[in-house]
């Protein structure tokens, strides 16, 4: 069976390492087996923030680390709030599924970190345990559903919101998600429709903007059946008003489509049904109306109007999967090479290891493949040398499965010696372009910042590239290796 990848390559190892996370990611120096967590999610608090007497796990439906305000609505899943809850108005319910499913009847299902207000309202039914902080006079207490399940006051950071380090968590989990590369594609029918394609048969990833204003348009998501989806909508900014989400061959009720927003700090949906887990560690959001239906972890304050629904379908294991299970994945340089090596701990239907170069980040090539065993329950080591790097470099893995699905691991970074790196130099250039290490190039090029290619040559020569001809300005000069892989420049021609 495949497994989640669960490692965190942070300065904070031991902490993160015991996150479930769609991408494998290491720590360095820990060889900790990655394990599916069973009922958790992706998007679950990790155990070193809850509290030694807390019942149940870290899986809630909605988690907000400001205030929420509601006049009317409900949680079907579980809820925890890092600053006050205040209900005005209207009918409310926490825990029970109406469209989604039910939390579980006898964990801490309510939690709230401030004050529990509750004005106006009544009497409402509640789910399972609630833990709260104060209660200030002439609020009324939700009732109890379930036979032997408590109401407990007076408790701060049963779940340890005051120290930032949990929204923090978040804010680096959606920032590792969007460094994912992009596979996907954005497709706008020039009227009211957006449509997300992707052909992966495992991980499909999508780095998309919309219009920071939305009514009446449709979000469709069409991807393989049983595949799964990470979408970076990368926004500052996001209103929707009416409108519709539609998924093909996405199951946002197995928790495979994740909406993540790495930059919004604002986020406002009006009558609009969102489908899958929302990611939004940044924003404060307004609900009016309509509903998400998957977890969700807001980093400002809620808003809640016209009924507007957290609907939860997560408390099953999330069923996106990877073909390996990677315990660690190093690179060192060793002499003029570089030199990497991994270890899993299980396989199944495990094809080959891509290794993949970059200098950037951005661009990424192919430098090398290593089969896999396929099939282990053993822990099997790897190894790849990289003759010919470059004097800042970043690799990863591409783990491809028997079906074509992949999942990428964490980028490894080394810097060599100048003197055994290949590298560009001077910059800024007046007379030539000289290259360290030069054997390794096969071909060069020269480009400026408008795209067109002024210089090309197979080849480079002892003493340079002259640049005479070059009108002063910003270059990109890109060398090509032997190996296949390349590497792009700016210089700037100085006369």
């Amino acid at each position: 069976m495949k497994n989640f990848f669960k490692l965190l390559s942070l300065p904070n190892y031991a902490k993160f390492c015991r996150a479930a996370l769609i991408t494998s990611v290491v720590c360095a120096g820990i060889e900790k087996p990655a394990q599916a967590q069973g009922a958790e999610t992706i998007l679950t608090i990790p155990d070193e923030f809850l509290s030694s007497d807390f019942v149940g796990n870290g899986n809630f439906n909605a988690i907000i680390f400001g205030n929420f305000q509601s006049n009317s609505g409900d949680v079907e899943g579980r809820l925890a709030v890092a600053g006050d809850f205040n209900l005005t108005t209207g009918g409310y319910s926490v825990g029970t599924g109406g469209q989604g499913v039910n939390a579980p009847d006898d964990t801490d299902n309510f939690v709230i970190n401030g004050a529990f207000n509750n004005t106006g309202v009544g009497n409402w039914g509640l789910r399972g345990n609630m833990i709260y902080n104060t209660n200030p006079s002439g609020t009324t207490l939700p009732s109890l559903i379930v036979t032997g399940t408590s109401i407990k006051g007076g408790v701060l950071d049963h779940i340890r919101f005051s120290d930032n380090e949990l929204i923090d968590y978040y804010r680096t989990l959606s920032g590792k998600l969007d460094l994912l590369p992009n596979t996907g594609t954005l497709l706008f029918d020039g009227y009211h429709q957006y449509t997300l394609k992707g052909t992966s048969l495992g991980l499909n990833v999508f780095d998309i903007t919309l219009p920071e204003n939305m009514s009446s348009d449709e979000i469709k998501v069409e991807i393989p059946a049983g595949s799964s989806a990470i979408i970076n909508i990368l926004n500052t900014s996001l209103t929707i008003s009416s409108g519709s989400m539609k998924m093909n061959g996405a199951d946002q009720v197995n928790g495979r489509v994740l909406f993540n927003f790495p930059n919004a700090n604002f986020i406002s949906l009006s009558h609009f049904k969102w489908l899958g887990n929302f990611l939004a560690p940044k924003a404060s959001l307004n609900g009016n109306g309509g509903s998400i239906n998957g977890q969700s972890i807001i980093g400002g304050h809620f808003d809640q109007k016209g009924g507007f629904e957290f609907h939860n379908f997560y408390f099953e294991e999330n069923s996106i999967s990877l073909p390996v299970t990677l315990v660690k994945f190093a690179a060192a340089k060793e002499g003029k090479a570089v030199n990497l090596s991994w270890t899993t701990s299980t396989e199944s239907n495990s094809s080959h290891f891509d290794i993949e170069h970059s200098v950037n980040g951005k661009v990424w090539n192919r430098i090398g493949t290593v089969s896999s065993n396929g099939e282990s329950k053993e822990k099997i080591d790897y190894t790849f040398t990289d003759a010919s790097p470059f004097r800042e470099n970043l690799y990863r893995l591409k783990m491809v499965d028997l079906d074509g699905s992949f999942a990428y691991s964490s980028m490894q970074s080394v810097t060599m010696d100048i003197e055994n790196a290949i590298s560009i130099f001077p910059n800024p250039v007046t007379d030539k372009i000289r290259f360290a290490n030069r054997a390794d190039i096969t071909s060069v090029t020269i480009n400026d910042l408008a795209g067109r290619q002024v210089y090309s040559a197979n080849q480079v020569q002892p003493d340079g590239i002259d640049c005479h001809a070059l009108k002063s300005g910003m270059y990109v000069v890109t060398m090509h290796r032997s190996n296949g892989s390349s590497f792009s420049q700016k210089v700037l021609v100085a006369k």
